[in-house]
């Protein structure tokens, strides 16, 4: 569906008028930055007072983050991995982290430590989710680090412990063009078999414990509905 950015914006003020949302979350919209704040002064001018979050896996450009200033209340940015090898595998892009910490520490710098309405809603500020990986948890513990070291012993964090093995995890591996591989043994072989499991609590526990030795304290508690409350 193709939208220009002030009928986006007009949808936010629809939104805010059912009285039913809490905020608009906008989630992974760096490819279209520009139109996203044209929406949302757009949005302004008619009457949207609601908070505006920017949902995100962090691999933003620091042009798109400065772009936002001024527009975006709460960021909900992921740090997802450490290490460039990692990165490079399983997601693509060997320079994520550093991407990450450069952007989590913009987006720190706009907004603050998140704060709250008095019933509870999250009204401005940055949360920072990180999802443990199975055997991941080493690089879960540097993040941790980084953060109180870097960005702010109050930065609230939610550790997330939901990872599923999902899409390509665990599939049989295929060739070029999706032909299957030629050679039997590694037709045998399950596409990132180290993550085809669910992540074990302890492996949680331990970066949550991490997290506190660092000096955080702020962590988010999932919402009885599954999600948060923001």
């Amino acid at each position: 569906m193709h939208m220009q950015p002030e009928e986006l914006g007009e949808w936010y003020v629809k939104l805010q008028e059912t009285g039913h949302v809490h905020n608009i979350n906008l989630v992974t919209p760096e490819h279209v930055v520009p139109q996203v704040v044209l929406s949302i002064l757009h949005a302004k001018t008619l009457g949207l007072t609601l908070p505006i979050v920017y949902n995100t896996s962090s691999f933003d450009s620091l042009a798109s983050i400065e772009l936002l200033d001024g527009l975006i209340d709460i960021y909900l940015p992921d740090f997802m991995v450490w290490n460039v090898a990692t990165s490079k595998r399983l997601l693509k892009a060997e320079d994520y982290a550093e991407v990450a910490r450069k952007s989590i520490k913009a987006m720190y710098r706009q907004v603050g430590d998140l704060c709250f309405t008095p019933d509870g809603l999250a009204k401005k500020g940055v949360l920072l989710r990180h999802l443990v990986m199975p055997g991941f948890e080493d690089e879960g513990k540097q993040i941790m680090q980084w953060l109180a070291q870097n960005v702010s012993t109050d930065l609230y964090v939610h550790v997330m412990e939901q990872y599923h093995p999902r899409a390509h995890v665990g599939k049989r591996r295929r060739g070029s063009l999706g032909q299957s591989v030629s050679n039997p043994e590694l037709s045998e072989q399950l596409r990132y078999a180290d993550i085809n499991r669910a992540v074990r609590l302890e492996e949680v526990h331990s970066v949550s414990q991490a997290a506190r030795e660092a000096g955080l304290w702020r962590f988010a508690e999932a919402a009885e509905h599954g999600g948060h409350n923001i």
